[in-house]
């Protein structure tokens, strides 16, 4: 269970969709002209017991995400008045507005301790906990970040999501008399994750992961991202495809 913990871990600070500051905001994307669109992307595991995994991107005429799959299920993005107005899939519709009705406890995950000149994060505490919620551990990732583009942050764009984490609040304060809230948007990174240590309490490395891209135009097209830890050593090599 741990070090599937700590794999989740890792991938969570890759994204780092974690944060409790309200001093930092990532207002920055890639510009207009450099901006690309997945359609597809492939990752592909050394090891014979990971399946390999697949995201397809499929867009409208606008040029808006109509759909997005990973083989098995399909998530359908619906717009209203020219914005994300609900995400289906499985039997199951995700209404926007129903996001916005109450603010999301983040502090459950963990905290950004420091962000870099570019907005985003560097340093996250992350917490582990059991079944009855209560923190058995602690970790700190240490992101760094080449200075290209994420690579998702246009396709994100394209689906409706960066107007909507513009407007959906999460609270990082444990105390309902204080809230300490900030936009989900503040929570994108704004550059590419190359680099993720983590270290437990007694800061011992306990996970890394190292990317190795080889870019296009600023995107990445191929990357070979080395996973490090107690249970030992994958590497897994990733693939990207985007739109004409």
């Amino acid at each position: 269970m741990k070090n599937k913990f700590l794999s989740m871990l890792a991938v969570a600070s890759m994204l780092a969709f974690t944060s409790c500051s309200d001093d930092s905001d990532s207002t920055n994307g890639p510009g207009d002209s450099d901006k690309k669109y997945i359609t597809h992307v492939t990752l592909m595991g050394g090891d014979d017991d990971m399946d390999d995994g697949h995201l397809t991107v499929t867009y409208d005429a606008n040029g808006r995400v109509t759909s997005a799959s990973d083989g098995e299920e399909t998530s359908i993005f619906a717009y209203q008045n020219g914005d994300l107005a609900n995400i289906s899939g499985d039997d199951n519709v995700l209404a926007v507005s129903d996001l916005m009705v109450d603010p999301y406890d983040g502090y459950e995950f963990g905290e950004v301790l420091d962000y870099d000149s570019n907005g985003n994060p560097v340093e996250i505490r992350l917490f582990e906990r059991d079944w009855d919620g209560m923190i058995i551990a602690e970790y700190t990732a240490t992101v760094t970040y080449d200075q290209k583009p994420n690579p998702f942050y246009a396709t994100l764009e394209a689906a409706g999501i960066i107007d909507v984490l513009a407007d959906v609040d999460l609270n990082f304060s444990a105390t309902p008399q204080a809230e300490e809230l900030i936009k989900a948007k503040m929570l994108l990174p704004v550059n590419n994750p190359k680099k993720v240590v983590i270290k437990n309490e007694a800061n011992e490395v306990v996970k890394q992961v190292v990317a190795d891209y080889v870019y296009a135009e600023n995107y990445p097209v191929t990357a070979t991202f080395t996973e490090t830890g107690e249970d030992g050593t994958y590497i897994y090599a990733a693939t990207y495809t985007y739109r004409d």
